[in-house]
């Protein structure tokens, strides 16, 4: 049971690496074509088409003892605003750059959860880190 689970989630995390590689890549496409502010607007409509799938097919879960989860509606804003900054620096730079320098985001959650959660590391995850530290200063203009 324990190497399904292990398969499920990298499995997923392939998939979700797609969608990201999708999107960006589109988010390109699209920024070539229209003002960033639409940009986003059309985003927010095919996030907001994926969201109300997600909580039609899950209501029963979701509702069920339902209270505010602040960590969770927090993570949402910063994703949001992220994602407007995001769309509005793809009209200026190289997708070619923008997108391995705005992936360096979890060197930063790494050392979040060092921080604040007392995650320890191995000398491997260390390294790794250390290697997309090191990409994003190459990456610097």
């Amino acid at each position: 049971k324990r190497r399904t689970q292990m398969e499920r989630w990298y499995v997923m995390t392939l998939l979700a690496l797609v969608c990201f590689s999708l999107g960006s890549f589109l988010g390109k496409v699209a920024s070539f074509k229209d003002i960033s502010y639409r940009v986003y607007f059309f985003e927010g409509v095919g996030t907001l088409t994926v969201f109300t799938t997600f909580v039609v097919w899950n209501r029963n879960a979701i509702f069920n003892n339902f209270s505010v989860n602040y960590p969770a509606l927090l993570m949402g804003l910063s994703w949001g605003i992220g994602t407007i900054l995001f769309i509005i620096a793809l009209k200026y730079a190289k997708l070619s750059v923008l997108v391995p320098l705005s992936a360096v985001y979890p060197a930063l959650t790494v050392i979040l959860a060092l921080i604040f959660l007392g995650e320890k590391l191995g000398p491997r995850e260390m390294a790794g880190v250390a290697f997309a530290v090191v990409s994003a200063a190459l990456l610097a203009k």
